[in-house]
């Protein structure tokens, strides 16, 4: 039994309460995880982060757990155990088991998914556990992690409906996961998250990217390397990232300040781990020969930065998009037209997946020279021509469902 099986129609109840989670974890007698936690929120680059910060943990020796949102393909993926997926078998056992608690509390599916994740970090007795946020931090059902160190990446536009139509609200929504006494890592100075961090937070917990830690570095058509690193006594140079694109140097900067303020890394381990991560559908090449790009860019402010680095580093290519009805996709949907002057438009099959009419009418009203509406993304493997798949991780994964698929033919 899958647990998404038990939330189909009901899975997007989204009412801004810690209450729920927080009896469920009570009556388990969870409050206090025996395993130390990270929090990671953000708007754009928590995945990345999540996945340089565990494998950094799981080079030094460390058993970890990470917990993650949403899944491409297979639900187990949001569970795992030094980086493997939790076989089917162990999720329905924790489904059956949890079930009445569930119910019992009107637990929402994320909730859910997060009291598994306490559960099974626990059962396997992992040293570290990496959580990640799933929508802004104040309300988080993440939070019942107990996090020793939180992390926010940055904050743009993306969930306005509950998170504040204004950058400032979302900022102060975002800086909810932190915990006075223990470190608060912000990915920039950038305003408003530093300015709102230093009226909400005690100043001596936030450690500041460009402020307190350094790095820099750059993107060779498909390689992306750390030049430098440095905050107090860790110093790196030369680091090439198992992820491509120049965000991810402040991603995985950001990765090595989290680990740095629990242990006292090893450098040489610390660069075999950032070299190894990897982190599927975040400009995932599955296939070079025509060029086959997946993102996961749903938000106006990533798929404006994955067009601008692909045109500098990669140059043109065809977009295969889509959009999710409460998503602002008609403003991502005009920065595609830096990349193209045709598209390709897909519907999805989940339930939020915006009308394939609506998208067709948009981008004709914007201008692309020729609109081609797939009947689904089973279309994305067999287009022979250069392109990128993004607009949502959903469509995401419905590609790399229909690659398998193809393999297995």
């Amino acid at each position: 039994m899958h647990l998404y099986n038990l939330y189909k129609d009901r899975d997007y109840r989204i009412v801004p309460t810690l209450e729920r989670i927080q009896k469920a974890v009570e009556f388990l007698k969870a409050k206090s995880p025996p395993y130390i936690s990270f929090q990671v929120g953000g708007t754009n680059g928590k995945g990345s982060t999540c996945a340089f910060l565990e494998r950094i943990f799981r080079e030094h020796g460390y058993k970890t757990g990470w917990f993650v949102s949403p899944h491409l393909v297979d639900e187990e993926e949001r569970w795992r155990i030094n980086g493997e997926k939790i076989s089917p078998d162990r999720l329905e056992y924790y489904v059956k088991e949890l079930k009445n608690i569930f119910d019992r509390f009107e637990l929402t599916y994320f909730e859910a998914c997060t009291l598994i994740a306490l559960e099974y970090f626990k059962d396997e007795k992992v040293d570290v556990a990496i959580f990640e946020v799933g929508m802004g931090g104040r309300w988080d059902a993440t939070k019942v992690c107990n996090p020793s160190v939180c992390v926010i990446t940055n904050v743009e536009r993306d969930h306005t409906k509950w998170l504040g139509s204004d950058v400032e609200s979302r900022a102060i929504e975002k800086l909810g996961i932190y915990k006075k006494g223990s470190p608060l890592i912000l990915g920039s100075m950038k305003f408003p998250l530093y300015t709102k961090a230093l009226e909400l937070c005690d100043e001596k917990d936030l450690i500041v990217g460009g402020l307190d830690f350094f790095s820099y570095g750059k993107v060779n058509k498909d390689e992306t390397v750390i030049d430098v690193y440095e905050w107090e006594d860790v110093y790196v140079t030369d680091a090439t990232l198992g992820l491509w694109g120049k965000w991810q140097i402040g991603n995985a900067s950001l990765a090595i300040t989290a680990s740095a303020c629990l242990i006292k890394p090893d450098v040489k381990k610390l660069k075999e781990a950032l070299r190894k991560t990897y982190w599927e559908g975040r400009m995932e090449i599955v296939r070079k020969n025509p060029l086959l790009i997946l993102d996961g860019a749903h938000n106006t402010d990533s798929v404006k930065k994955i067009v601008k680095e692909v045109k500098r580093y990669i140059g043109k290519l065809t977009p295969v998009f889509t959009g999710l009805k409460e998503k602002e996709w008609r403003d991502s949907m005009s920065f595609l037209k830096d990349l193209s002057d045709r598209i390709y438009l897909v519907q999805i099959r989940h339930h939020r997946g915006e009308e394939l009419p609506n998208l067709e009418r948009h981008a004709k009203d914007i201008g692309f020279r020729e609109v081609i509406a797939l009947s689904s993304s089973e279309e994305v493997p067999y287009l022979e021509e250069d392109i990128i798949v993004l607009g949502s991780l959903y469509l995401v994964g419905e590609v790399k469902e229909a690659l398998e698929r193809v393999k297995r033919e």
